[in-house]
């Protein structure tokens, strides 16, 4: 159905029990549930029912989810935002729901996430991130995710993965890696062995996995590597680390070299300052 409504620029809406408003392009069956899937929507439509709880808004065109809109609806659990144009999403006290259980970002075009992102929604249960742009994910991006069980990231850019991040999520059950293009560099080795602990939890198995060989300029899957094929990394350093290693020589050399000095300078004046045993006699001497 549809409605007419006298003021030019206001969306047409429709009621539902109890007087709540819902989008005239979405279906709403309650005002729990709101459907807003293939409209070719360029935002977030308004108003929803503040205590809407499953929103899916998928196969739009929507390019960033509004800075209060997890402040005006606080109670959302399931939000499948899947297959839209968002390239960031804002850092802040309340980037998310502190009751969201699903979220679906797949399929945008993200390349970044960072820390504070997902900082409030501590009850999720599975996060949804792949086939796209992502490359970059702090490692400190899935703390607090205690209860995460399902994290998908295949199908991106990404070329590593700091271990920090998955280590963070003790109750994961299902992880997808694949699809994107990992490099075996010795910043590699580390996630390698923790894919090789954790191959159980792999929904599409070590065989799906593929990294680059750089130096062959060729792809093979992660299942005909091995600990050996980084065994050139166990005792590499980088120039950063040759830089504080020397550093830190110097600087350990520089001070013992003022210490002693201190010490000698010390010792020295000690010496000349305090009374000699002589002169202690020649006064007794005198005395007598």
């Amino acid at each position: 159905p549809s409605c007419l409504l006298p003021f030019a620029g206001f969306a047409c809406l429709l009621f539902l029990p109890g007087g709540h408003l819902c989008p005239a392009v979405c279906s709403c069956m309650d005002y729990h549930t709101i459907d807003c899937r293939d409209q070719g929507l360029p935002s977030v439509p308004n108003p929803f029912p503040l205590d809407v709880r499953k929103l899916l808004i998928a196969d739009n065109n929507i390019q960033a989810i509004p800075a209060d809109f997890f402040i005006f609806y606080g109670d959302l659990v399931y939000l499948d935002f899947r297959n839209n144009s968002l390239t960031s999403l804002e850092e802040g006290k309340k980037s998310s729901s502190t009751k969201l259980v699903y979220l679906d970002l797949k399929k945008n075009n993200l390349t970044q996430l960072d820390a504070g992102i997902l900082k409030k929604a501590e009850k999720l249960i599975k996060l949804s991130l792949g086939k796209k742009k992502l490359v970059d994910v702090d490692e400190a991006a899935f703390e607090k995710k205690k209860q995460l069980q399902v994290l998908e990231l295949n199908d991106n850019k990404k070329k590593s993965l700091n271990v920090a991040a998955l280590e963070a999520l003790p109750k994961k059950r299902t992880i997808r890696l694949e699809g994107n293009p990992w490099v075996k560099k010795c910043d590699f080795a580390n996630l390698f062995s923790w894919i090789q602990d954790n191959a159980s939890k792999l929904q599409k198995g070590l065989h799906e996995i593929q990294c680059s060989l750089p130096m062959e300029n060729r792809r093979i899957f992660l299942n005909e590597l091995s600990e050996v094929s980084f065994s050139e990394c166990k005792f590499s350093l980088s120039l950063t680390d040759l830089f504080i290693i020397i550093f830190s020589g110097v600087a350990v050399s520089i001070a013992a070299i003022l210490s002693s000095f201190f010490l000698a300078t010390l010792v020295h004046c000690f010496q000349r300052c305090a009374p000699s045993k002589d002169d202690d006699e020649d006064e007794d001497d005198c005395e007598d």
